[in-house]
């Protein structure tokens, strides 16, 4: 593991940590500028898209932005590159980060109308990427844009941070009323600590088989495929609390 990797790890748990307690605008800001610095971006948004109304949504941001930059941005939301593919992405569980330039070339996207007519003259920054907390039919994600790509690390860092936003956009927790047994239960916190199968296994002192059939149940009682959509769609159950913040490996 890299100093780099410790460090990013590091982060993401103070983050969380801090943020704990935290609910509404003093969260969505509080994100807003800490995310913010880490990646140097120029501006950072937060917003709310209910998709059966596509109504004007407030709009946080690290910065001043005209309404009438808001509502033009508004009426061109669908035409964005990233509109699509995070809505289609988050059913049931919000998808991973996700930037323009993984939809769309960088060449197709400084000529896109969106970014020429509407992003550039206001300054932001050609690269966006989009983090989703929220599923749908209530969108909530946050933006975050500067003028240079996002390496694959600054990526890694937004995934390992998004299940604790998840946990913590929760409007209602769910307790109570989860639909797993307590190993079914125990199984995925494994997992969410980021144990393989085998490991998960040993630590439960069942056979590998047990833990995978247990997967297996699970997998079918929350409708999901795989370690990183089950462990963030327990949390946002309120099944499990804010995991330890390691991107779930593979089971195998």
């Amino acid at each position: 593991m890299s100093v780099h990797q410790n460090d990013d790890r590091a982060w993401v748990r103070a983050v969380a940590a801090e943020f704990g307690a935290m609910r509404g605008r003093p969260l969505v800001d509080a994100t807003i500028a800490a995310v913010g610095r880490r990646l140097g971006t120029d501006l950072a948004t937060y917003a709310e898209l209910d998709l059966k109304t596509l109504r004007l949504p407030d709009l946080a941001a690290d910065r001043p932005v005209e309404r009438a930059v808001v509502q033009q941005m508004h009426d061109q939301l669908t035409a964005h590159p990233l509109f699509a593919a995070t809505v289609r992405g988050s059913h049931p569980y919000p998808g991973p980060p996700l930037q323009v330039t993984d939809v769309l070339p960088e060449r197709r996207w400084r000529q896109h109308a969106l970014y020429r007519e509407i992003i550039a003259p206001q300054g932001i920054g050609l690269h966006t990427v989009a983090l989703v907390v929220g599923s749908p039919p209530v969108m909530r994600w946050y933006q975050f844009n500067r003028d240079r790509e996002f390496d694959s690390r600054e990526m890694d860092l937004l995934e390992r941070l998004q299940p604790a936003l998840i946990a913590l956009h929760r409007q209602t927790p769910k307790r109570g009323g989860t639909p797993l047994t307590e190993r079914e239960v125990d199984v995925v916190r494994g997992i969410a600590d980021g144990l393989t199968v085998p490991a998960t296994a040993r630590r439960l002192g069942l056979a590998p088989g047990t833990v995978r059939k247990h997967l297996e149940n699970v997998h079918r009682k929350l409708g999901t495929s795989g370690p990183v959509a089950t462990v963030m769609r327990a949390v946002e159950l309120g099944i499990l609390e804010v995991p330890s913040l390691e991107v779930p490996s593979r089971p195998g």
